[in-house]
């Protein structure tokens, strides 16, 4: 985890190492040292491992691809008492802590700590994403905290979805080159979390003001990205697709100081521009591309975009 408000970001890989050195090696360096597991491949099998981490203040974020393997967190490798939410992308694992015992299929989520011995067997090639955070951090905003561990966690808890949408903002490094940026994406993750497992009444309460109502907006603006070339796009289909309210959507647009109007408007019109900028694209009307970007009134298109870039489409053309 990084210890100040910086990015970190790493990539591993098992590759690096000579075949025949490679178990061994990637068990010391990587392992031992960072992972602080005891890692051996399954028999019959060859050692794969590619993994990347980002560390943000307080939390980190691997996300792996291995092979079957054998991890073993003993005794001796306890390092603090931070919580890691294993989050089950493909294949299958058995993870042992805690007095329980919990094999993780696609999907299926697991709250372990670094605080007490525990095992994983990986039993099939596995994608999976291992979020560590500060138990200082987290622990107050949940309620019998130390009983979640070794647990799989509620599938069906809409938090956790959430949990995995947001969680890709960590590789946006546009998105997180401000301190603030970087702090606030820790809160928003810690809210989530929080409603993962449990939270108390006033962690609650702050988690759907923020945390919620961030991921929200992630996944309204991921819509808007994937659909406003479609004229026909509306309010209405992304509350369809969202399953929220008008009125919840336009008030986190006001939040931000701009409409589900505008921030569509402005994404379409960004749309037409590069498009109008882009050689491969020099062959194409100006009412083509107008259309390509979701606007069907080709009038309306060249007001908006004179007012928006202070130059008429074909004026941006041409200069470019």
């Amino acid at each position: 985890m990084a210890t100040g408000d910086e990015l970190i970001a790493l990539e591993l890989s098992s590759s690096a190492f000579a075949k025949r050195e490679r178990t061994e090696a990637f068990h010391q360096i990587y392992g031992r040292e960072i992972l602080k597991l005891d890692i051996e491949p399954l028999p019959d099998t060859t050692l794969q491992i590619d993994m990347s981490l980002r560390a943000l203040p307080g939390m980190s974020v691997a996300v792996a691809t291995t092979s079957p393997i054998f991890c073993d967190h003993t005794a001796s490798m306890i390092d603090g008492d931070d919580p890691i939410f294993v989050l089950n992308l493909d294949g299958a694992a058995t993870h042992r802590q805690n007095g329980h015992e919990t094999l993780l299929r696609p999907g299926d989520a697991l709250l372990t700590t670094n605080g007490l011995p525990g095992t994983a067997t990986t039993h099939t090639t596995r994608r999976v994403i291992n979020w560590r955070i500060s138990r200082t951090l987290i622990a107050p905003l949940v309620r019998n905290f130390d009983d979640a561990v070794g647990r799989p966690l509620d599938k069906s808890n809409p938090a956790l979805s959430f949990f995995l949408d947001y969680l890709g903002i960590v590789n946006e490094r546009q998105t997180l080159a401000s301190p603030g940026m970087r702090r606030a994406v820790v809160t928003h993750m810690l809210d989530l979390a929080a409603l993962l497992l449990g939270a108390t009444e006033d962690a609650a309460e702050a988690a759907n003001r923020r945390g919620v109502a961030a991921a929200r907006m992630r996944a309204i603006k991921a819509h808007i990205h994937a659909q406003a070339d479609n004229p026909g796009f509306s309010l209405a289909s992304v509350v369809a697709k969202q399953k929220i309210s008008k009125s919840y959507v336009q008030k986190l647009f006001e939040i931000e100081g701009t409409s589900f109007t505008d921030f569509v408007q402005n994404h379409r019109l960004s749309l037409a521009y590069k498009m109008l900028t882009d050689p491969s694209f020099a062959s194409h009307s100006i009412s083509e591309i107008a259309h390509r970007s979701g606007f069907n009134d080709i009038s309306y298109f060249n007001r908006t975009f004179r007012r928006a870039f202070g130059a008429s489409p074909s004026d941006v053309r041409v200069r470019k």
